[in-house]
């Protein structure tokens, strides 16, 4: 067998290994790519708040306010409960687990009704300047007029207060409300659901290469 002959036959098995090597090369710069560029659209973050009516603090001590941890790590976000909630009786921590979620969204997977001009609860509703009684929002120390249709922010403060209280109680309901949001966005409760802990290099990487989708 000729030189030449010994080439010729060799090049098809030399394309193959090259059009190979070619293949993984970019394969790897593809998930590299995406791994240096990589988000995720995961959704876990916190917020708190706390309803007063007439001088008193809603407790939500009934169970059925909260969810069960598997709420955490549903996919179904058609299911409003899976997209914001509570858990363990933390009666002043809001679960948030999709984006736009707001605030009457919230009160609604309660049972309760959130308007900015009323609120509706186990007891009754309460309706602004019924009786002379005023229906108060306090969001991150500032006074509102309205929430209902605002979308819930990470570490949002929000007081809900009903009745004839003057700006001092307003003012005192509004120190009561929680500040455990952001503890709960940077640690991890196995009680309930984990804080908003970044991804691993490794998670990142099977992200990257499409190995592990993102859960809600």
């Amino acid at each position: 067998m000729t030189d030449d002959e010994v080439k010729t036959r060799r090049l098809p098995k030399l394309n193959w290994w090259f059009g190979l090597i070619t293949f993984l090369l970019g394969i790897i710069c593809f998930i590299a790519f995406r791994f240096a560029t990589f988000k995720s659209d995961n959704v876990h973050y916190h917020a708190n708040f706390a309803l007063y009516i007439n001088d008193q603090r809603d407790e939500f001590k009934n169970f059925t306010f909260y969810e069960e941890v598997a709420a955490c790590t549903s996919n179904n976000l058609d299911n409003p409960k899976t997209r914001v909630h509570m858990h363990d009786q933390n009666n002043g921590l809001v679960h948030v687990h999709a984006h736009t979620v707001t605030w009457a969204q919230f009160f609604d997977n309660l049972g309760y009704v959130l308007g900015d001009k009323l609120v509706e609860t186990d007891n009754g509703v309460y309706v602004d300047g019924q009786n002379s009684e005023q229906l108060t929002f306090v969001l991150n120390g500032q006074k509102i007029t309205d929430v209902a249709n605002r979308v819930i922010r990470s570490e949002d403060r929000l007081l809900i207060n009903y009745g004839r209280d003057d700006s001092s109680t307003i003012t005192k309901h509004y120190d009561s409300v929680p500040t455990d949001a952001h503890r709960a966005n940077t640690e991890s409760d196995p009680a309930t659901c984990s804080g908003s802990t970044k991804l691993t290099t490794w998670e990142r990487l099977k992200e990257s290469a499409g190995f592990s989708p993102t859960s809600h």
